[in-house]
């Protein structure tokens, strides 16, 4: 049998051979009326021959417009189903139930993920596709090797990119080859809105900025929406097919997270120019034109701990969860921390620091925080000036810059140099009374921070005649239980 490789011909295939047994049933049925016609010369009606003449459907021409496909025993199609590939395969359980629960057998599954294992050229010549057979495959849970068969496809010379990513580059304490391996496996981040009607609208990025521990995602080309009409927002990584290659299979998508966008979600409101405006949801910067609301661009900032996998290993509905990698040194006070931070926009780097070593205080009434101070307002030689602070954004031939808002990757590092915490989030600078004592001159500018984890605070001092700011204050703060879930597991 010839190899089906899309869903068209495969029901047309099907389709074609019932009408064809159809139409030689009716010829049957009506030769054999016609001849009992002439011998009795009784007129019977037709539908009652043909009742009786097509007694392998069971059925009359009455009926003959329906699912052909029902009339057909799940062995049948069993058998049409295993000449499919797995793209194939997994976009026919969504026809209809009988379908989902046929196209998850195992039976067929297990066969193309055998098939698949005995591609790749790296493995011992042993033949593994015995090793399946040989096995119980209807022993296994139902989609079982259906599983299986998408986490190898998923995993792409997984073992190649996960040896690379072990080598660190010791000023972040990040993979030092997360950009090549993501560009090499074609990784790239698509954003899906969904409308309060259900509609859903993709929307493929227009440029990317790495940093050395984070990459900023731009979207900006395409019509947008209105923001009242939004219901949800998600973001997922992609492996995208090289230049020039053949196959229009559907690509994996691999949720990475999920923010509803309605009036009823909590939003910060970042800052705004004479065009547009930035509002906050989650992680995610959305910019809105002013007057009308309708959505400018979108842009997001991606921690890379973990980020490869996170764009890979999950599902189109369900995220990655990555593995806690806890140290063994249960001493949860003196260990030495490393803070790295930059601050930065999708243009340029405004801010880079490295703090070590910086040990842990106890503050809180019960003593139930620990807290890392990297400058201390108090030591003017820890003071560091920073150049100004701002967003540019460029959307459908105009481009603006929002003031005193940017991007912000935090990571903060164990004395294994193993991520304790890791940040990327946009922020945004608010104007404070002169809360603390400096010697210099100028207005105050706090940078706030909080999530489940942790929290950040950063103060700037602006300093009118450089036109600079000046870092005078930066510090962290995490419960006592996150150091003890860290270090004790």
């Amino acid at each position: 049998m010839a190899k089906l490789t899309g869903l068209s011909e495969f029901l047309r295939t099907i389709r074609q051979g019932l009408e064809q047994t159809e139409q030689t049933a009716r010829a049957e049925a009506q030769n054999g009326d016609c001849a009992r016609k002439r011998k009795n010369h009784v007129s019977k009606p037709l539908q009652t021959e043909t009742s009786k003449t097509l007694s392998v459907f069971e059925e009359s021409p009455n009926n003959w417009q329906e699912n052909y496909l029902e009339r057909l025993p799940s062995e049948i199609i069993l058998k049409i189903l295993s000449s499919l590939d797995a793209s194939s395969l997994f976009n026919i359980s969504f026809v209809n139930k009988r379908f989902h629960d046929l196209a998850n057998s195992n039976a067929l599954w297990s066969v193309l993920y055998a098939s698949e294992i005995e591609k790749k050229k790296w493995r011992p010549r042993v033949s593994v596709a015995e090793g399946v057979r040989s096995t119980h495959v209807e022993g296994k849970p139902v989609g079982y090797w259906k599983k299986m068969l998408l986490k190898e496809m998923a995993g792409y010379k997984d073992t190649m990119w996960k040896t690379e990513l072990k080598h660190k580059n010791p000023h972040t304490g990040m993979p030092a080859l997360t950009e090549e391996v993501l560009r090499r496996l074609h990784i790239q981040w698509e954003i899906t809105l969904t409308f309060r009607n259900g509609r859903e609208s993709v929307y493929k990025q227009t440029h990317t900025f790495f940093e050395d521990s984070s990459v900023t995602v731009f979207w900006s080309n395409g019509y947008w929406p209105l923001m009242h009409n939004l219901d949800s927002l998600k973001l997922h990584g992609i492996m995208c097919r090289p230049v020039g290659a053949p196959g229009d299979k559907p690509r994996w998508r691999s949720l990475i997270c999920k923010t509803a966008t309605d009036k009823s979600v909590y939003w910060v409101f970042l800052g705004y120019d004479r065009l547009v405006k930035l509002l906050q949801f989650g992680k995610i910067i959305i910019g809105v034109w002013r007057g009308n609301w309708r959505i400018a661009f979108i842009m997001i900032n991606l921690h890379f701990h973990k980020l490869i996998e996170k764009s890979l290993l999950g599902s189109r509905f369900c995220p990655y969860i990555p593995t806690e990698d806890n140290a063994v040194d249960p001493d949860c006070v003196r260990h030495g921390y490393t803070l790295h931070i930059v601050l930065h926009n999708p243009v340029r780097r405004i801010m880079c620091q490295r703090f070590s070593p910086l040990y842990t205080s106890r503050v809180g009434l019960q003593g139930e925080y620990v807290q890392l101070n990297a400058v201390d307002f108090s030591d003017p030689s820890e003071h560091m000036p920073v150049v100004r602070i701002c967003l540019p954004w460029q959307a459908e031939g105009l481009k603006g810059s929002v003031e005193r808002c940017c991007m912000m990757t935090l990571t903060v590092l164990d004395e294994a140099q193993r991520p304790f915490w890791c940040v990327s989030s946009p922020v945004k600078m608010s104007s404070n009374p002169r809360v603390v004592d400096v010697e210099y001159e100028g207005e105050q500018f706090n940078i706030l921070y909080e999530d489940a984890e942790g929290k950040v605070k950063m103060t700037f001092v602006w300093m009118e005649e450089f036109q600079h700011y000046f870092l005078v204050q930066l510090f962290t703060v995490f419960s006592v239980a996150k150091v003890k879930k860290h270090f004790w597991g």
